[in-house]
């Protein structure tokens, strides 16, 4: 859920604009992202926005953000096509366009530059910006590697952050993710070996999964697939998407040759043996092609005992069950899983180790740091980086969601906070919805609900209708003999005939009361009701229509 801001001389630009994805308890919810309309409004709306990289957490609340406050949007060609594809898929396209910043380019607005840095990541085209406020220079690094091994694109060049710290870096921001693993992180390079070993001696079909966003990988597993002579199946929409990007953008394509059509593989043409399946979902998304393989529903392909399942990916905090559940389903199919536990090669990260971000503090010199993007212990562990090189002269400000900074010649200062509350985004809508609208939906997926309705006649303080009651997710255990639901008739039965008596006895004994009164008064009655039998306070409802 990454958003930074920058106010200069009445200008706000934005840096990333993101999602954060939800737990399981947030029943529901596709995405979260921040409500930020009270400050945005408060600084006149933003100048513009700059996006490092295309990754959900750095692009996911554009749409929901940008239909409040429309502003230029500047991106690399990678991030740009990612960002159209999302328009396209909200039925958006055209509303917002991108304009397409070639990494190395600079920007400039005014009295604002923005040089476009390239860094490495598990991501095409991701940008470090370089940005000069009059006087006051910040690298913000977005998401980043220093991977000096890579096999697709140029690792970062490391004379020009010199160059740059050498002019001079008055505040330097930096990713925290992996702040606490010591020394370089392993290349991307390094998972061909571990990759093709798993391709080479399987007896059976190989299914990898990955992250659909990281083609350097998608890259790897098909140039593996043309060296070991195998024919590659691609199973998902994120994987096709990062294929048609990297064609369009000029990348050198996937081999041709290697491709399996999906309506082929299911009619024996290809040896088992011969066959590796890319599919989508490492994270147990539901409906995912990974999702619908280990449920034996896939329409396309079925694993079989001796295939080999791989997960070239990491689990993410908050998704073991969903992962787990794959695992166990592929393991009652007979394949052998491997993940990156059993395996550590078949996996590396896509952010810099505490080695790296040295490197780079290194580099830069800079005068003032801020840790971002983690949790408060990473950016803890980040912010010790400084100590643990002598950096006497850099001063560190450890700050978190909220808060502000001002930076001029004299340093960094805290200047307070804001409060940044979260809108969560409907699975099925997309609607942005407050915290008050998903606690009422945590409370009826919790508690259930019930539901009285009714006619009743206010002057002659009679029921034209007698009062229904419809009770949803909740349930009686069973009494006297009867079972459950028999128990449930019962007691409906008997709770109508008390909602029923409340409301005449309102009526006689306070007369002038409203329809709302009424109302009110039939769904306390059936709360209080509800609360005696089951000891707990689901979610009432009442429609009374009141005549007279």
């Amino acid at each position: 859920m990454n958003l930074t801001g920058y106010l200069f001389r009445g200008k706000l630009f934005v840096v990333d604009c993101g999602i954060m994805f939800p737990d399981p308890s947030k029943l529901g919810v596709e995405a979260i992202y921040p409500k930020i309309d009270t400050w945005f409004e408060q600084l006149g709306g933003v100048h513009a926005y700059l996006i490092t990289h295309g990754h959900e957490d750095h692009i996911g609340a554009l749409p929901y953000v940008l239909d409040r406050w429309p502003a230029p949007l500047y991106a690399t060609p990678w991030t740009a096509s990612l960002i159209e594809a999302k328009f396209l898929r909200r039925k958006i396209s055209g509303k917002f366009p991108v304009t397409r910043i070639n990494p190395g380019d600079r920007t400039t607005f005014k009295d604002v530059a923005i040089d476009w840095i390239p860094v490495n990541h598990s991501i095409p085209m991701a940008s470090a910006l370089l940005m000069k406020f009059g006087d006051n220079t910040v690298f913000h690094t977005g998401d980043f590697r220093i991977d000096f091994e890579r096999q697709y694109e140029a690792p970062v060049d490391l004379e020009s952050l010199r160059k740059i710290g050498a002019r001079g870096v008055d505040l330097l921001i930096a990713d925290s993710t992996n702040s606490e693993r010591p020394g370089m992180g392993p290349s991307e390079r390094s998972v061909v070996e571990p990759l093709g070993n798993l391709m080479a001696n399987a007896t059976g079909a190989v299914i990898i999964t990955t992250f659909a966003s990281n083609y350097w990988r998608v890259k790897t597993i098909a140039d593996l697939c043309e060296k070991f002579g195998k024919k590659l199946l691609i199973l998902g929409g994120g994987f096709e998407q990062g294929i048609r990007i990297a064609d369009e953008l000029g990348f050198d394509p996937l081999p041709e040759k290697i491709r399996a059509p999906e309506d082929q593989v299911g009619l024996g043409n290809i040896p088992r043996d011969r066959l590796v399946v890319l599919a989508s979902g490492s994270q147990g998304e539901w409906r995912s092609a990974m999702s619908r393989l280990s449920a034996g529903e896939h329409r396309s392909f079925k694993v079989a005992p001796g295939d080999t399942v791989v997960f070239s990916s990491r689990m993410i905090p908050g998704n073991e069950k969903s992962v787990l559940w794959l695992i166990n389903n592929f393991n009652r199919l007979g394949a052998k899983v491997v993940t990156s536990r059993d395996a550590p090669g078949i996996h590396v990260s896509g952010h810099a180790y505490r080695g790296e971000i040295k490197t780079l503090i290194e580099l830069l010199q800079p005068r003032n740091f801020i840790p971002m993007h983690g949790t408060f212990t990473h950016l803890n562990a980040n912010e010790s980086i400084i100590a643990e090189l002598g950096m006497d002269g850099t001063a560190t400000l450890l700050i978190e969601d909220g808060d502000m900074v001002d930076l001029s010649p004299a340093g960094c200062v805290d200047a307070g906070s804001i409060n940044v509350e979260t809108l969560f985004v409907d699975s099925d809508s997309y609607a942005s919805m407050t915290k008050e609208v998903l606690r009422e939906r945590l409370r009826l997926g919790e508690g259930g609900c019930a539901i009285v309705s009714g006619v009743f006649d206010v002057d002659g303080k009679r029921w034209l209708r007698s009062p229904d009651i419809i009770l949803q997710g909740i349930e009686f255990r069973p009494e006297e003999g009867h079972a459950g639901p028999v128990a449930k008739d019962f007691w409906i039965e008997e709770a109508c005939m008390y909602v029923a008596d409340a409301v005449v006895r309102m009526a006689e004994q306070q007369p002038g009361s409203s329809a709302e009164d009424f109302e009110e008064e039939a769904r306390l009655t059936l709360r209080r009701l509800l609360f005696g039998s089951l000891n707990r306070k689901p979610s009432v409802f009442a429609r009374i229509h009141c005549f007279g």
